[in-house]
């Protein structure tokens, strides 16, 4: 559920803060008093966070040019898909963690 910011119309409210958030469903109507002081406060447009999700495919990469890596330990690294050398490996002096 989003969480909705909501702040006071007027300034006057000396118990709680100019601004709050409150989880609400989209379908849900907009507050028109504050849950602490009871004054009027209004819906505010605010930040907004996307999530998008998705699952990598090696084998869908390698069919257009990719070579996927997958880290095998310090250093080293073994391809999963795609065209290119077998596995990369560093010098383990030189490797930072």
């Amino acid at each position: 559920m989003p969480v909705y910011e909501y702040e006071h119309i007027w300034d006057d409210c000396e118990l709680c803060d100019y601004r709050f958030g409150v989880v609400q469903a989209v379908d849900e109507a907009p507050l028109e008093f504050c849950p602490s002081c009871g004054l009027n406060v209004r819906r505010v447009v605010s930040q907004i966070s996307v999530v998008k999700s998705y699952t990598f495919d090696a084998d869908k990469a390698a069919k257009k040019g990719f070579t996927t890596w997958k880290k095998s330990g310090i250093g080293t690294w073994e391809k999963i898909a795609g065209s290119g050398v077998d596995m990369i490996v560093g010098d383990p002096d030189s490797v930072k963690e």
